[in-house]
């Protein structure tokens, strides 16, 4: 009794063989949703999904209108034929799947097997040409006969692994439903459908048509060609869902690390706070658990487009592959309608994932303020992800980019402009060598304008210079003149109105030049009060022209037009801590703000309309931080780089 126990033991740790989980797979494919059961004479709607005759039939009755019935899966109501239910399309591709199911279990059980040739050996291969499973014997005997020496023997394994391309399609001979002795052997392209002779010379006389071989090459890529878009959008799908279920998975983390910041915080009030602390838990499961809701319900619906797809894609493949050509051609415009139908309902703008929502706890002053304690909220997460580090950059200051993809950053530890590739490869430097007037004197800021001209602001004055280095022309002077500047700390090009904006920081203005260096203008004055100006440090254009300025001393960014006029500013993130020195600020190709911070080490973000979005960054010297941040440029490809200075490099980030 013991062995037989420990035998029965041994034998249901036993894998399943390929065959088995194969078999397995098929199942769910042959039994008809209706009724859970196999298939019994199978029939296809129009949305290409397959039922029972008899299932259909049970519905149809149940109708006041006999003439459609509504697909049990995807509810489309389908039209039936003239002679109902039974003249739908057989789905031979669901027959070919059981002829393969007859495979698959003769390789799965080959001593149950018999051979297909004498009838009584055990199955040992499958000959390919003869298309039978055979014993060792006839294996034998197949190499010996002269007129079997050629066919090829597959094994059992390799039967099991391309059991779908064992199984031939059976050729089917059909009459015309118009002349019944005639058989059909001709495809009308005039009008989508299979003919006979007759019918050439008649009702279809001056109609293009084919013979059968001859036009199904033609029509099987075409609707391989209208399938495209539908895998297109199966594969589209797949990795939205993916993408989902990754932020549900994030969102549990989240909630984990919510609550350990919670319980930080609590800790320190001890009892007083323990109620509290159950309602932020509250709070942070709510938003976890309408966070999944939400995602669930995105998810469920993403599922059934894909369960759809996939229908659609295996059906018609399956039937491509399966069918015979008479099949595939007599269902071809039902195929093509139906798979034009679900290319047309994509609407590529239901895979947008859209803003993440992050789980974020807020906590205020617990000394003073236990009885609120904190906050818990989705915050909008889009950037941030440090990519690349730049080094070997002697206390970078500010960054410019040119239409033809170079890079050029204000090296001021070499007193010189370094010149680096689209890739990041530095290709040349200049200034720190030539003639006195084309040398630099700590250099702060660049800019470029379209046609590769470089814009330099040095100490007290603005040098112009071409890509290549070469030394064009200088202006200005210490003082408070026209033409006069007080170390500039940056510059920018207005490529709307083609003019040159220097931050005259000590002057506490902005200095407007023209493309030859000549004055244009200027604006601002020394205050606090909208439109003035305390230590200007950096200086950027929105895509509309409007000048946004990091107004150093004031903490804030100010929004100005053209010509200087106050439009709005940001001044907080959306916790309501005040900026910490705001040194620089870019837009980038989405219209959002991104400032860097001198006091804080971190990069904020901020829509369009000066909604704080999210930070990044820290105090520090690995990948990702930052030390004394000097200057913030984005490039069009919605990278945006970070002069590093203090840790002599330029940072990346996405």
């Amino acid at each position: 009794m013991a062995e037989k126990g420990t035998k029965s033991h041994t034998t249901s740790k036993k894998p399943k063989n390929p065959a088995q989980q194969a078999l397995e797979k098929l199942l769910n494919q042959l039994s008809c949703s209706v009724c859970l059961e196999e298939y019994r004479r199978p029939r296809v709607l129009p949305c290409l999904h397959v039922f029972c005759e008899t299932c259909l039939e049970k519905l149809v009755g149940t109708r006041r209108d006999k003439l459609s019935v509504p697909c049990p899966n995807c509810r489309k109501p389908a039209p039936l034929p003239e002679g109902g239910v039974s003249s739908l399309p057989a789905a031979f591709y669901i027959q070919h799947l059981f002829e393969v199911r007859e495979v698959l279990e003769k390789v799965r059980d080959p001593e149950k097997a018999q051979c297909d040739k004498c009838g009584e050996g055990e199955v040992k291969g499958f000959c390919r040409d003869c298309g039978q499973f055979i014993c060792q014997l006839c294996l034998t005997m197949h190499g010996k006969w002269k007129e079997f020496q050629e066919h090829e023997i597959a094994s059992l394994d390799e039967v099991q692994e391309t059991a779908s391309k064992m199984v031939t399609p059976k050729k089917v001979s059909s009459t015309c439903s118009k002349h019944a002795t005639e058989p059909i052997k001709i495809y009308c392209e005039t009008c989508d459908e299979l003919i006979c002779r007759d019918c050439t010379v008649k009702t279809h006389r001056d109609h293009n048509y084919d013979l059968i071989p001859d036009a199904f090459p033609k029509h099987r890529d075409a609707i391989l060609v209208c399938l495209r878009p539908v895998k297109s959008e199966l594969a589209s799908v797949g990795s939205t869902i993916a993408q989902l279920k990754a932020r549900s998975s994030r969102l549990d983390g989240q909630g984990i690390e919510a609550k350990a910041k919670v319980n930080a915080e609590v800790d320190k009030l001890q009892a007083i706070l323990d109620a509290r602390r159950r309602e932020l838990h509250s709070q942070i499961d709510g938003q976890v658990c309408q966070g999944k809701k939400e995602l669930a319900a995105r998810l469920d619906g993403h599922e059934l487009r894909q369960a759809q797809l996939s229908s659609c894609v295996e059906f018609v493949e399956g039937s491509l592959q399966s069918g015979t050509q008479e099949e595939v051609l007599s269902m071809k415009r039902q195929v093509v309608e139906r798979v034009r139908e679900m290319a047309d309902e994509f609407k590529p703008q239901q895979l947008v994932l859209g803003p993440e929502k992050e789980i974020s706890v807020v906590c205020a002053d617990l000394s003073s303020a236990c009885r609120n304690l904190g906050e818990v909220k989705f915050v909008e997460r889009f950037q941030g992800t440090h990519v690349k580090t730049i080094g070997g950059i002697k206390a970078p200051r500010h960054i410019a980019f040119a239409k033809t993809g170079e890079m050029v950053v204000c090296e001021r530890g070499s007193n010189c402009m370094k010149v680096f590739d689209g890739n990041q490869r530095e290709l040349r430097s200049f200034g720190h060598t030539g003639p006195e007037e084309s040398r630099l004197d700590t250099p702060r800021g660049v800019a470029i304008s379209s046609d590769n001209t470089v814009f330099v602001a040095a100490s007290h004055c603005v040098k112009k210079f071409t890509l290549e280095g070469r030394f064009i022309a200088s202006v200005g002077s210490q003082g408070t003149g026209q033409l006069q500047f007080h170390a500039p700390w940056a510059i920018s090009y207005n490529h709307t109105n083609n003019r040159v904006y220097v931050c005259d920081t000590h002057n506490h203005r902005i200095t407007i030049l023209n493309h030859d260096l000549t004055f244009h203008g200027s604006f601002g004055s020394k205050g606090s009060e909208a439109g003035q100006l305390n230590t200007p440090g950096g200086i950027s254009f929105s895509r509309n022209g409007n000048v946004l300025v990091a107004d150093f001393s004031n903490n804030r960014i100010q929004i100005l037009d053209a010509n200087g006029h106050h439009l709005s500013s940001i001044t907080n993130t959306g916790a309501g801590e005040r900026l910490g020195l705001p040194i620089s600020a870019a837009v980038g190709p989405d219209d959002w703000v991104y400032e860097v911070e001198y006091s804080c080490a971190r990069v904020a973000v901020f829509d369009e309309n000066g909604k704080y979005i999210m930070s990044f960054g820290k105090g520090g010297d690995k990948d990702g931080e930052l030390k004394n941040p000097y200057a913030i440029a984005a490039r069009d490809d919605g990278y945006i780089y970070v002069s590093d200075t203090d840790n002599n490099r330029v940072q990346i980030f996405k």
